[in-house]
């Protein structure tokens, strides 16, 4: 089929091969990046161990009420 004379064929330009890599990596990492987050991988973390109540519960330890709130913060 040929085109009419006032409508000339586009020439499209050409990806260079810089933007191919470059996209091609990055799929690569969002790819990899979404397997981990769905299945839950965490690469280089350690296992966790509990902390024990003992240590959670005494006054100045870890996550106590004490740390958060020393005394009378004012308000309504």
């Amino acid at each position: 089929m040929s085109r009419p004379p006032d409508r000339p064929t586009v020439v499209r330009p050409r990806y260079s091969r810089f933007v191919i890599v470059v996209g091609v990596i990055s799929f690569l990492i969002v790819a990899m990046y979404s397997v981990w987050a769905f299945t839950g991988f965490e690469p280089g973390t350690p296992e966790r161990d509990e902390v024990p109540a003992t240590v959670r519960a005494s006054p100045g330890g870890y996550r106590t009420y004490h740390f958060w709130h020393s005394g009378y913060h004012g308000g309504k």
